[in-house]
């Protein structure tokens, strides 16, 4: 056999090889990282032109309207709460007040109540004094006049009858 000059070795084309395939691999890389830079390049042109167009600037305008509504309409909500607390509040001491106002008055009527029995009883007490002083005076007059003048034994009658006018209610204690 004879000496071969050939010497082959495997390893440096497989060298070769996967030298050419990591460039290569290197390369798409490369491509695909510049693809992939282009299309967001892209990406952000068409948001911009996007973003700064009529209809958008219209929407983003009546979006900060209809928020500022809101807002507004949230302040009116908040005040109108406040006012009905106080409503409520001022509600309860009127309803506090009535019946305290009842109360007193339901005190005060029994009190006149009371007041006018009594009263009643003395215009009772009074009249059966008068007249037992009339049964006095028609006595007095009747054995008197056999004895004096009718008109001095009238007298003591007639005052007493005058004292039993003159009494009124606006006359009483209250």
């Amino acid at each position: 056999m004879s000496p071969s000059l050939y010497s082959y070795s495997p390893l440096p084309m497989m060298s070769c090889l996967r030298e050419s395939n990591l460039r290569d691999s290197r390369l798409w890389l490369v491509f695909l990282l510049c693809l992939l830079v282009v299309g967001l390049l892209v990406s952000l042109i068409i948001f911009a032109v996007k973003a700064n167009s009529k209809g958008c600037k219209d929407g983003l305008r009546a979006q900060q309207e209809c928020q500022n509504q809101t807002d507004h309409l949230q302040h009116q909500l908040t005040v109108a709460q406040e006012v009905l607390q106080r409503t409520k509040a001022q509600y309860t001491v009127c309803n506090q007040t009535v019946e305290n106002l009842r109360d007193s008055l339901e005190m005060e009527k029994t009190q006149s109540q009371k007041q006018l029995k009594k009263l009643q009883g003395e215009i009772k007490r009074l009249n059966q004094k008068l007249q037992e002083a009339s049964e006095e005076a028609e006595r007095l007059r009747s054995s008197g006049e056999q004895q004096s003048t009718p008109a001095a034994s009238a007298a003591p009658a007639l005052r007493a009858s005058c004292s039993l006018q003159s009494w009124s209610w606006a006359s009483m204690p209250c």
